[in-house]
């Protein structure tokens, strides 16, 4: 017996509670209700109790892997798992498309195995469920990403569904060998971790500095010569337009110098084979990528049309669920 376990945030926590509490798996009455810590009496009602809870709720079934909870204090987490004979993607698919949500993070299909392994994880954090089989984003929930172009090129199986959602893969479902799992979803799991801006993106920002433009509400970073620009900055870069994105009034609180509201960032370039080393990172990030040299000043990240190649096992499942 394998479970499908997820952790889903985002608003309307207490939406996702009682939009679960209709799935079929949660249909009779649960046999424990914690409310608050405390173990709570449970009655017909135990769905409204455990979506008003203000800071931990948790219900149990026989078998006790079903499960379902909510931390509303951890960006409104809820969690559930439901066992099934086969972990899926259609199964997984039929429980959260219904759901409001952000951000979803699949447990490990194997999941007691990955733990006795005790192997190396990677997550969105915040409460968040480790990255196991697989990963979602809803609407708001792609600007947690350095950029959607992310999605496209990793070493992961991307399904676009209605209603802005995107379902990663990291590993072939059809693997019956635990380790032979996680060896082709580590690379994956660390990978969208790299790309992902965690909770505490906003204290990267400290080291980005450059010529702000306010009438274009714009960075311009200027790279000496012979520089190499590290992912750290990369990040920073890209939490400085998430940040002013998500906090469009921002005042000088956690601001990177005389920085204000900025829309686009942009990498200047004096040596043509430096600027097209950094370009790919760039436009992966969507962060602009200019040369000036003696033909002017030019940009080189809009005409970069790179192709992604996913690994073997992608192409074959190819992106129908």
């Amino acid at each position: 017996m394998k479970c499908i376990i997820a952790t889903l945030s985002g608003p309307r926590g207490a939406d996702r509670i009682r939009a679960l509490a209709r799935v079929i798996h949660f249909a009779n009455l649960p046999t424990k209700l914690n409310l608050e810590n405390e173990s709570s009496d449970i009655s017909t009602n135990w769905a409204r109790r455990l979506a008003s809870a203000r800071r931990d709720g948790q219900a149990w079934w026989e078998p006790p892997d079903l499960q379902l909870g909510f931390r509303p204090r951890s960006d409104e987490l809820v969690s559930f798992s439901i066992p099934v004979d086969h972990v899926t993607v259609p199964a997984a698919l039929a429980v959260i498309e219904p759901l409001p949500f952000e951000l979803c993070s699949f447990g490990a299909a194997f999941f007691d195995e990955w733990i006795a392994a005790d192997y190396e994880r990677w997550g969105f954090a915040r409460s968040h469920i480790s990255f196991g089989w697989g990963c979602a984003f809803r609407g708001a929930g792609h600007d947690r990403l350095m950029s959607r172009r992310w999605l496209d090129f990793g070493p992961w199986r991307v399904m676009r569904r209605p209603h802005d959602t995107t379902l990663v893969q990291f590993h072939d479902l059809a693997l019956t060998d635990p380790a032979e799992a996680y060896e082709q979803a580590k690379a994956g799991h660390e990978r969208m971790s790299d790309g992902f801006l965690h909770h505490n993106y906003a204290d990267f920002m400290e080291d980005v500095r450059g010529l702000y433009l306010p009438e274009r509400q714009r960075l311009e970073i200027v790279v000496p010569p012979g520089t190499t620009v590290d992912p750290e900055n990369l990040y920073g870069a890209a939490a400085v337009r998430l940040y002013f994105h998500a906090n469009p009034n921002a005042g000088g609180h956690r601001k990177p110098g005389s920085i204000g509201p900025t829309k686009t960032v942009a990498y200047v370039f004096v040596d043509e084979a430096q600027a097209r080393a950094h370009l790919h990172d760039l436009w992966l990030r969507e962060l602009e990528c200019w040369l000036v040299d003696d033909q002017g000043k030019r940009r080189l990240d809009d005409s970069y049309h790179p192709i992604p190649d996913p690994p073997a096992w992608v192409k074959r499942l190819g992106e129908t669920p």
